[in-house]
């Protein structure tokens, strides 16, 4: 339960308090200090924070402060009421950034498990019909082996193929033999003659460019800036414009 504690908002010391008085029912604060070893000022900020989400009730008893786990309901409660503050939020901010003048973003994923779900997820958001631009290289079997784990392949092989995106890669002439023996939906290559022995690989979609590396380890860099895009897609359309079938 701590970690969805956590998840809540909750801070540490919160929730050492919290599952405190779980396990001891209603006490005062020196019990609580007792059991959790904290300092006097720690725990009662922690009571405080605790009390200002309305997941314990203070009370007075023969001139003491008294604290007990509320009615959990008040969870549910508290979130309603910050779903409700941050539509509220999220409107003002649309308003105020409506006409302004989008600028970059860049995140990058490490791992194959973020570096598959990345893919997973600009598909699925890919409007129907669109295209996809790869230049691969060298890079087939490495990137066919951390597809293939999770069925993320077939993933976004059923998403291309039910909204009709169509994909154009190009290789390096030495893997002609093996790229051949590849069936993709909406799957179309060509070969360029140039070395292109490189583990870095870039994707272009709509808006956006991918660049992964599939050395030591497997990491992307996404890249939202029109202009980025469009000039890796007309390198991407020239080297097409000259490459072999």
């Amino acid at each position: 339960m701590n970690k969805e504690l956590k998840l809540l908002g909750l801070t540490n010391n919160e929730i050492i308090v919290y599952n405190t008085l779980l396990e001891i029912g209603e006490n005062t604060v020196g019990p609580i200090i007792a059991k959790t070893k904290m300092h006097r000022q720690v725990a009662y900020d922690a009571l405080a924070g605790l009390e200002m989400r309305n997941m314990i009730i203070k009370s007075t008893k023969n001139s003491r402060n008294n604290f007990r786990v509320a009615n959990p309901d008040n969870i549910l409660d508290n979130l309603k009421y910050q779903e409700k503050v941050a539509r509220k939020v999220a409107k003002e901010v649309k308003a105020k950034l409506k006409g302004q003048k989008k600028g970059q973003e860049i995140r990058i994923y490490e791992g194959e498990k973020p570096y598959r779900e990345l893919l997973v997820k600009v598909d699925e958001n890919m409007p129907d019909n669109g295209e996809i631009l790869v230049l691969a290289g060298s890079v087939v079997s490495e990137w066919m082996n951390v597809m293939k784990t999770s069925k993320s392949l077939e993933k976004i092989d059923k998403i291309r193929k039910r909204k009709n995106i169509k994909i154009r890669i190009l290789y390096d002439e030495s893997l002609r033999e093996e790229v051949e023996n590849i069936s993709r939906p909406i799957f179309e290559y060509r070969f360029i003659s140039q070395n292109q022995a490189s583990p870095v690989t870039f994707e272009v979609y709509t808006s956006f460019v991918i660049l992964s590396s599939f050395g030591s380890e497997v990491f992307a860099i996404e890249i939202k800036n029109k202009d980025f895009q469009v000039a890796y897609k007309n390198y991407f359309e020239m080297l097409w414009k000259n490459a072999k079938e």
